[in-house]
């Protein structure tokens, strides 16, 4: 099953059941969505391969330390609310806890949050798209996946006619 990031890659406007001329818009919708969904999908997934707890501490407990903890620290387990976890901006700006190049990874998860914001909860007809944002996207995620997982990822997102989509893990 493709992830999140295979299909934002790889969708391309004949995918997508909209009639024209919505069909270039509806894929980009998509495109912007699953990078949103696979970013935050796989930062979740680098803070608890890193020992931390995603799940925020429950309104008036204490420590809250607003920020993932890492599990050794936690003494009572019940101060989590097990049903919300950190934000997509909370756990970008509290990678250098995992990651130290800031940096290098920074611009292009916070497009990747601007993204899965605006289309998780409105799509829009007006977005105007920039390669150059893809193009970060693209670095931000392979950088997370050499500096996090220890993985090299041969990544583009297919974005004009005759791009070629790639997304393989070596």
């Amino acid at each position: 099953m493709p992830t999140n990031f295979e299909n934002a890659a790889q969708i391309l406007k004949k995918d997508i059941s909209i009639k024209e001329p919505y069909k270039l818009m509806g894929r980009n919708i998509q495109k912007r969505l699953f990078i949103g969904i696979g970013t935050e999908l796989l930062l979740k997934s680098l803070f608890l391969k890193n020992d931390y707890c995603i799940n925020k501490v429950r309104k008036n407990h204490s420590p809250n330390p607003n920020k993932p903890t890492k599990f050794n620290s936690i003494k009572d387990e019940s101060i989590f609310n097990p049903s919300d976890t950190y934000t997509l901006n909370s756990l970008i700006d509290n990678l250098p806890e995992i990651l130290k190049s800031k940096g290098s990874y920074e611009k292009g998860l916070k497009i990747s949050k601007v993204f899965r914001n605006k289309e998780g909860h409105v799509a829009v007809l007006w977005h105007k798209a920039n390669q150059e944002n893809y193009t970060d996207i693209e670095n931000s995620i392979i950088y997370i996946y050499n500096e996090g997982f220890n993985e090299n990822l041969d990544f583009n997102i297919s974005f004009l006619d005759g791009d070629v989509a790639k997304f393989n893990i070596n």
